[in-house]
């Protein structure tokens, strides 16, 4: 099969021949026809986050495609089914997978982020059935950067949902995929007013376009004033940190109100400085990993509904994939980039 595989940190990846994977027992081989290609992916090529424990390796975690083959004792799906892969793939054992929450398994292995390759190849062997989620009215193509893009920020505005309350606004930072899913989400569980900012004004529209009812361009002098009078100069009730830097960090933490709420989810590398003497009373911050296998049931239903929209996507075949990582890194991609194997 073809595959893009990274052979050394800060080089390009390499579009070659690798041997098709063999379904075992228990195993799912799913033929990929869309993955989502992730910021995080950024990172890790260019070495700023040197995650993989070897090399060359197939990245790609946000995939979905059609059963191509079933090992046996696999009863859940056949071949031919189009199917949503869920990513975080856990021991299966421990109290954490027990309850449902394998993306807070202390071993738990990312698709394509660990020893498990991932979905810019033609085909992606998937451990288990419990791991796939049917489709019903969307595309494998459409439904592949929602196992991350929307998941991420779902699991992220459900658990902030207690601190958010109608008399305040809420703040997004980051408004590539993430940051409009988070938007949309937001608007459509909550109902409340969303400051979204960002440095590249088209992101700023795109984040408009999906319910954000006020933006500021990150490079605007005034940036901490504006989210300030946003707010009636009272903050922020839950801020939402989709880049995660040093910055951006204490923009969220500055912004938010008297016991409101902070999330992280942004992976950038920045640190949260909080002090009891020098916050605000009672802000609660936390860092959001990921979601589990439930919530992208929610997720997928909320989308197949037509209640949760799609964010611009584009698609591109395996072949341009370090021209999709140059367009990401420019900015150029307002939206989620999938590429189709």
């Amino acid at each position: 099969m073809r595959a893009a595989r990274i052979h050394e940190y800060g080089r390009p990846l390499i579009v070659e021949d690798v041997p098709t994977p063999v379904a075992g027992p228990g195993q799912v081989l799913v033929r990929v026809e869309g993955a989502g290609f992730c910021h995080s992916d950024l990172h890790i090529i260019s070495g700023e986050l040197p995650v993989l424990p070897a090399l060359p390796h197939i990245l790609g975690h946000e995939n979905a495609g059609r059963v191509a083959a079933i090992g046996d004792g696999v009863t859940a799906v056949k071949p031919g089914d189009p199917v949503a892969v869920y990513g975080g793939w856990g021991c299966g054992g421990c109290d954490y997978c027990i309850d449902g929450e394998e993306n807070l398994c202390p071993t738990m292995q990312w698709v394509g982020l660990s020893t498990h390759q991932g979905g810019y190849a033609e085909y992606l062997l998937v451990p288990h059935e419990r791991y796939l989620v049917p489709l019903k009215t969307l595309s494998p193509q459409q439904a592949a950067p929602l196992t991350d893009a929307a998941l991420t920020p779902y699991r992220a505005v459900t658990r902030a949902m207690p601190w958010i309350v109608p008399d305040y606004p809420t703040l997004v930072i980051g408004c590539g995929a993430l940051g409009q899913y988070g938007v949309k989400l937001l608007r459509l569980l909550t109902g409340a007013d969303v400051i979204a900012v960002d440095l590249d004004d088209k992101k700023l529209a795109a984040a408009r376009a999906a319910g954000a009812t006020q933006t500021v361009n990150a490079r605007d002098e005034a940036l901490a004033e504006k989210i300030q009078d946003a707010s009636g100069k009272r903050g922020v009730c839950a801020a939402f940190d989709f880049v995660g830097s040093e910055t951006t960090l204490a923009l969220a933490l500055a912004a938010a109100r008297p016991g409101g709420r902070v999330v992280q989810i942004g992976l950038a590398g920045g640190t949260a400085h909080v002090s009891a003497l020098a916050a605000k009373a009672e802000v609660t911050f936390s860092a959001s990993w990921w979601g589990n296998i439930r919530e992208l049931r929610e997720v997928l239903s909320l989308a197949e509904s037509g209640r949760l929209e799609l964010v611009p996507t584009e698609y591109w075949p395996l072949a341009r994939i370090n021209d999709v990582y140059d367009a990401l890194k420019r900015g150029d991609i307002a939206g989620r980039a999938v590429i189709t194997p």
